[in-house]
């Protein structure tokens, strides 16, 4: 009997991924999101149902766990950094009730196990740089988007304590890779190869000497997918920092990689205060100890992979689409 897995956030940048690789492991995914993942849908008709649905509505999160027969969640879906500074209220909304309803509806329904995606951000600090993340860190981050990131990995960790429901979680850095599109402090990374690819300027808004860990999407999904089938016995830590690309590039290296695959792109370095005060303030190196011992985490794409890889998919997916316009059935 094949598994059901319930993905909020599944339209998006890693879901969309993630989605296609629960499919091909024999999973059936069920999406919830606000967007229908139409090239999903065509390329998965019998595997993949979509679910339009707001995580904030709790109803409609207990509707979908219910009628689904869901027997594992993973819960993708947030509101980032930069949206989540503009208007606190709507983070608060959406990741911390969000997650909470998540938990409360996998409680209720009998749902195996959940796994819940954080951030690094629930270390960013503005009084008191960590240069250095382990899991020992402490965690006092003072924008809105790392509170609410701390509240579900602690609300995560209560039900499992308190309910024995099986929840895991990874703390994410930045990610980068093709096609990324919600809006982020650290999605200039993204932004400046895309550009680079399509032949339209870019302006980056951190000097080149800015340092910010970087893990390549594809590593992220896969790190996602190993922490959701871990046996549970051999977890201890439960809420896992992943490691990002090393040695950690700068701004410049990473400028520098882009430049040898598209010599003439236009690309300007216009450091802008606000982005320069976060990267400033984000961790520059992860210790993921717990992730390597307790499930065999490590990470494949160094700088030169995940730059070539990302210039192949995105020009993969572009020559695509102008050849297969995906219609919903």
């Amino acid at each position: 009997m094949l598994e059901t897995i319930l993905l909020t956030g599944g339209s998006g940048f890693l879901g969309l991924l993630l989605a296609r690789d629960l499919v091909a492991e024999g999973a059936r995914v069920v999406v919830f999101d606000l967007k229908t993942p139409d090239s999903l849908l065509a390329a998965y008709p019998d595997q993949v149902v979509c679910l339009r649905g707001d995580i904030t509505d709790f109803p409609q999160v207990l509707n979908a766990v219910r009628e689904r027969g869901v027997d594992g969640i993973i819960h993708l879906a947030a509101l980032l950094s930069a949206p989540s500074e503009v208007n606190p209220w709507a983070s608060i909304n959406v990741n911390a009730l969000g997650t909470y309803h998540v938990l409360e509806a996998a409680r209720l329904f009998g749902v195996k196990k959940v796994l819940i995606t954080g951030s690094l951000a629930v270390y960013v600090n503005n009084l008191h740089k960590f240069d250095l993340i382990t899991e020992q860190t402490p965690q006092r981050p003072q924008n809105i988007y790392g509170v609410t990131k701390v509240f579900s990995e602690l609300l995560g960790l209560y039900y499992q304590r308190k309910f024995n429901l099986d929840v895991r979680g990874i703390r994410l850095p930045i990610v980068f890779g093709p096609d990324v599109e919600s809006p982020g402090f650290g999605q200039y990374n993204s932004q400046l190869i895309q550009s680079a690819i399509v032949g339209k300027p870019f302006e980056v808004k951190v000097p080149e000497e800015t340092v910010v860990p970087l893990l390549y999407v594809k590593d992220a999904v896969r790190s996602l997918g190993m922490l959701y089938h871990a046996p549970e016995d051999r977890l201890i830590t439960r809420i896992y920092n992943v490691g990002e690309i090393t040695p950690p590039p700068t701004t410049g290296d990473l400028l520098g990689m882009v430049r040898r695959f598209y010599p003439e792109a236009r690309i300007t370095v216009r450091p802008d205060p606000i982005y320069t005060e976060f990267a400033r303030n984000t961790p520059r190196e992860i210790r993921c100890d717990e992730a390597q011992d307790e499930w065999g985490w490590h990470v494949s794409y160094r700088l030169e992979d995940a730059v070539r890889d990302f210039i192949d998919t995105a020009s993969n997916s572009s020559r695509r689409e102008k050849e297969t316009p995906w219609k919903t059935p």
